[in-house]
Formats: C-alpha cells, sequence, structure tokens
C-alpha cells in the first residue's frame, strides 16, 4: 500500500524566519498532495511546562522519528542549520526537498517541486518582538493564516526576498505595509483575537497557547487549518478569589477564546493554558483543551494514520479477581488499594509511559488517565495495555481511565452535563475503534466535579451524563474522605477519593508521597483510592530528583497489609461492600455498617 507523502521541515527553534516559512511550506505541500509535520530543534529541560519541552531522550524524539519513516514517504525541508536528524536522514536515504538558509532561496527550489505553481503575494510579518501596550511580544507565530490561508510567500521584515522582490507584499504588525497594525488600545488578546477572527471562516479549530507552544506545532496548526490566539493571566483581587487563586485567575481574552472555538464548531481547542481558571471559563462553554507542550508529541502527524490494535489475547476483565474473591476480601475485612494517575494532557505521554514501566518491573496495578489523542499519538507503545506482562506488556496491571471528558481538560462541574456526555461517546469510539474493546476505558476520573470552596457538592446529573455514555465507574473530587459511594445507577457507581489532601491547583485531590498517602480513613473493609498528579512524578527530570519518594509510596501500597488492584476492581468491591452494608448510605458523608 502506497504511504502518504509527508513533508518535514527541519529548523530551529530561534530561527526568526520560521514562522513564516513553516506556512507558506504547509500550503506548497497541500497543493502537492502531501501532508506537512514540524521539528524545531531547542535547548530542553524536560520539566512540566517546560518552554521547549521534552528532552529528546525523554521523550523518544528519535524514535518518534524513526516511527514517521515507517508510516510516510518522508521528505524532508531543511531550513537554517538543523543537526539532530541529518545523519539520520542520510542513513534512511531521506529524500531532500530543498536545503537552504534563507526564505527565497528554499521557496524556489520547492517550486521546483510543484508544476505551475506561480505565487501572487507575499506576507511580510515581524522578525522579533512586537510592541503591545506595555509588553513587548512575539506575534509572529499567530500570524500563520495570513500566509498559509492566502497561498502567499511568507518573509520577516528583516529577509532579503530575492527573486520575489518585485511580488506585491502586504505587511502584517511589521514595518510599513497595508495589512493591520498594532494601535495603542490594542493587548496581546485583542491582537490575536483580531488575526483569528479574520480566518473563522476558514477555521477547523482554535489554538490557544503562548508563543513557543504555538510555534513549535505550527505545521500542525497549518494542517488541520486553526487560527491561534494567546491573552497573558489577569488576576483578580483577593477579596475576589473564593477558593482557590489558580483556579479563578484566566486569561484576559478567556470568554472570547471559548467563544471563537464554539462558532468554528469545534469544542477541542488545542494548546496550553494560563492556569486552571482558563479551564473553569471555558467549561462553561462545552470546550476543553488538549495541552501540548513544544514537541509533546514529538510528531503530531502521526494521529493521520492511527495505528489499529491487533485483537487482544485476552480481555483485562479476565484477569482480575473473580466475585467470589471479592466476597472473600469483604469477609475477610481488606482494604484494596488502587493508585491512579491525573494526565490531562498527551504532552504527558512520555510521563505514563514511565508508568507503564514501572509496573511491569514491580507488578504494580493502578490506573492512567486518558484521553482519545493518547490512542493516536502514542503508537506501538500505548497497546502495551493489551499485552500481558509475560510478554512484555501490562495488561492486567495498568488501567486506561477516561479523563475530563476524554479530548482535553474540562471541569465537570462548569461543563453542561449534555455536553460532556458527548464528549465521552465520541472519544470512547474513536478509542474503541483503535484499540478494540479491550483496550477501551470503562471507568471515569474527573478533573473537578464538585465545588472548589468545600469539595461537598455531589452531582448526580453529571454522574448520570457519563453512565449514560456507557462506562462503568466514576471516581470524583467530591467529599474526598472515608471511601463511600456517591450515586449509583444500576451497577454504575461513583466513588469519592480517599486522601484528604487538597491543593491549590489541579489534580485538586491528590497524594505527593507517603505523608499525605496517609490522611486515608482506612476502614476495614474498605478500599483506598489515591491520585497522582503524573507528571509531578513521572517525567524523568522528576525521577532524577524526587524518584526515591515516589518509590517509598509504591513499597506501602503494594505492601502486605493491603490488596493493591486497578481502579475497576475497587468500583466492583465496592458494589459487593454495599451489598454487605459495610457503607454509609449512598450520597451521605456519615459512616455506616451493619
Amino acid at each position: 500500500m502506497q504511504k502518504p507523502i509527508l513533508w518535514l521541515v527541519l529548523s530551529e527553534m530561534e530561527n526568526p524566519a520560521a514562522p513564516a516559512v513553516i506556512p507558506t511550506v504547509a500550503w506548497m505541500a497541500k497543493r502537492g498532495g502531501a501532508l506537512v509535520e514540524c521539528y524545531l530543534e531547542a535547548e530542553r529541560d524536560g520539566q512540566l511546562f517546560a518552554e521547549h519541552g521534552s528532552t529528546v531522550l525523554g521523550g523518544a524524539h528519535h524514535l518518534q522519528f524513526n516511527y514517521l519513516h515507517q508510516v510516510f514517504d518522508v521528505r524532508a525541508v531543511l531550513f537554517g542549520q538543523p543537526r539532530l536528524f541529518m545523519s539520520s536522514l542520510h542513513q534512511f536515504r531521506t529524500p531532500i526537498l530543498a536545503e537552504a538558509t534563507t526564505p527565497a532561496d528554499l521557496y524556489e527550489q520547492l517550486a521546483d517541486q510543484l508544476t505551475g505553481l506561480a505565487p501572487e503575494q507575499a506576507v511580510i510579518i515581524p522578525s522579533g518582538p512586537v510592541e503591545i501596550g506595555d509588553r513587548t511580544f512575539s506575534l509572529a507565530p499567530y500570524c500563520f493564516p495570513e500566509i498559509c490561508y492566502r497561498e502567499a510567500l511568507g518573509f520577516t521584515e528583516a529577509d532579503e526576498r530575492g527573486a520575489y522582490a518585485a511580488l506585491p507584499a502586504t505587511s502584517f504588525f511589521a514595518g510599513e505595509g497595508t495589512g493591520d497594525k498594532v494601535a495603542g488600545e490594542d493587548s496581546i488578546g485583542s491582537v490575536t483575537l483580531r488575526i483569528a477572527r479574520r480566518w473563522r471562516g476558514r477555521a477547523q479549530g482554535v489554538v490557544f497557547g503562548d508563543p513557543p507552544a504555538v510555534l513549535s506545532q505550527l505545521a500542525s496548526h497549518c494542517r488541520e487549518e486553526r487560527v491561534a490566539v494567546y491573552g497573558p493571566i489577569k488576576f483578580k483581587s483577593a477579596r475576589e478569589i473564593v477558593a482557590m487563586p489558580y483556579a479563578e485567575n484566566a486569561s484576559e481574552i478567556a470568554e472570547e477564546a471559548a467563544e471563537l472555538a464554539v462558532e468554528v464548531g469545534n469544542r477541542v481547542m488545542v494548546g496550553r493554558q494560563t492556569g486552571d481558571g482558563d479551564l473553569f471559563a471555558w467549561s462553561r462553554r462545552g470546550v476543553c483543551l488538549q495541552i501540548v507542550d513544544p514537541n509533546r508529541p514529538a510528531f503530531p502527524v502521526v494521529a493521520h494514520e492511527p495505528q489499529r490494535w491487533a485483537e487482544a489475547e485476552v480481555n483485562p476483565r479476565e484477569l482480575e479477581p473473580s466475585d467470589e474473591e471479592l466476597w472473600r476480601y469483604a469477609q475477610e475485612g481488606k482494604v484494596l488499594v488502587t493508585l491512579l494517575a491525573h494526565s490531562g494532557e498527551v504532552a504527558h505521554n512520555e510521563a505514563m509511559l514511565n508508568f507503564c514501566e514501572l509496573a511491569s518491573r514491580t507488578g504494580l496495578r493502578m490506573g492512567l488517565a486518558t484521553h482519545a489523542q493518547r490512542y493516536e499519538t502514542c503508537p506501538q507503545l500505548w497497546e502495551l495495555l493489551t499485552i500481558r506482562p509475560e510478554r512484555g506488556g501490562v495488561c492486567g496491571l495498568i488501567e486506561p481511565v477516561l479523563h475530563s471528558g476524554g479530548w482535553g481538560v474540562m471541569a465537570e462541574s462548569e461543563c453542561p452535563p449534555e455536553l460532556l456526555a458527548e464528549h465521552c461517546r465520541r472519544a470512547l469510539d474513536r478509542i474503541r475503534e483503535i484499540a478494540g474493546e479491550a483496550g477501551t476505558p470503562r471507568g471515569y476520573y474527573a478533573f473537578c466535579d464538585t465545588d472548589l470552596a468545600t469539595l461537598s457538592t455531589v452531582r448526580g446529573d453529571i454522574f448520570d451524563a457519563v453512565a449514560g455514555a456507557g462506562l462503568e465507574y466514576f471516581i470524583s473530587s467530591a467529599r474526598p474522605a472515608r471511601n463511600q459511594i456517591l450515586h449509583r445507577r444500576g451497577d454504575f457507581v461513583a466513588l469519592n477519593q480517599t486522601c484528604r489532601s487538597v491543593c491549590s491547583s489541579s489534580p485538586f485531590v491528590r497524594v505527593s508521597g507517603p505523608d499525605t498517602y496517609n490522611t486515608a480513613a482506612k476502614v476495614w473493609p474498605g478500599w483506598v483510592i489515591a491520585t497522582l498528579d503524573a507528571p509531578v512524578v513521572s517525567f524523568l527530570a522528576h525521577i532524577w530528583e524526587k524518584g526515591n519518594v515516589f518509590a517509598e509510596l509504591v513499597e506501602q501500597i503494594t505492601g502486605p497489609d493491603v490488596v493493591n488492584v486497578t481502579p475497576h476492581v475497587v468500583a466492583r468491591y465496592a458494589r459487593v461492600l454495599e451489598e454487605r452494608g459495610c457503607l454509609p448510605p449512598t450520597g451521605w458523608s456519615e459512616p455506616a455498617c451493619k
């Protein structure tokens, strides 16, 4: 079968002309019947929300680069002086479509690849930061619609246009041209919104993010026909804060960004937020954010050719304790313990795989939060969920749990229930198509389904929406304390978390080590559900720094005093304990046991 053709642009993050060149190459690639992707080399530290994303080794960039060459017919476009993959290109005999250090030279070479290409206009964008109000801001990454959707040649104001000097040119936020200019009353948000609104009739999606986040995936934004916006955080006064500043302060254009997403008909935005307050604001419109870091994932284009999993050798249900074993655990007064790793984005792929590595080595059983996009952007490795441990996988050890609607982070407490149910159904359908029933989540883990001021509100309508999407259980943020069933609908159960460690940012109920884990009120028989902030404990940078603390926690939950299981087993055990009368009445907070 013929592979799809992919034009891969390799350059450097600091190259000032990259924001002009990438959207130009994007429309040329489309004209030539090819997909487009880019990779911008940069210094990397691998931290959470890192300016330049994952490290080359920790993010397995070469593995993903190699995978591209298996799935696509790759043609390289080299702009500037990229170095990282040069020997691999030579070894793979990858065709070089063009290689240049100036935009004009690059475009001349690419024009030879496309019959009849005769660009009719040029667009000039800033070559450096732009003064907007009292700030300077890198506006160039947000100008890609002006180049890509006009099918213009992109240049910066500092570029020599060479053979294209006579081409009619329009300047956007650069020099003295005929295009848009920054006005005295403008803000960063108003300028980026103005660009986006000019092209909302063409747009198929919205990006919200800071300049490095937008720039690093510029080819993806052009390919998916998005528009990009950003506005810095707007801080509330202390008097206005109800519970948690980080969850209430939001971007200056949070509401406008959500409205734009609704207008273009795609309630899944891409990018990264200024704080959790953005997520709460967007959720009111049923809009979620699929959070990405630069090069997390390294090559998002792999989602265009999803790798469908082989038929599973065994369903994970078959590896769980039987009903009879759960009855015996109840009679013996056993405490069942599970960990659940919060992960709101595909930016956490590498962190989640580190949990899989840990489970395969130690036998740890836990749940990993996931969205549909992880199944598309983490081919090969995520399929370990349905491979048995004796064959090198983690089936029966690691359970995928649908998180926050299944497409991107949203606050369930703010989202209209009917839109939450729609998100869940669409995500599960997409996952099932790739992974089959054996690899599809059976449970749901909430970002925030309660009020932040007290964590006491129990929302039956949210639980029913998720149950209606076909899931079997729900891990809630409400009423963290002595384990109980918050809501039941047939076999569907909504469970609280057990540890009483509350944080001022997501995940709002979480543990960080043995001390916070021991805030759990263990009851025999009973269970413990403890949530971890995945990237904080399992990105390689954090493993090097604090891995010993997490190792102590793992020892504690796999010890002889408890039974370590996956979250689905805890949900089944909860039903057993309720039938034995060992739980408080459903929805109550007072303990009771017969």
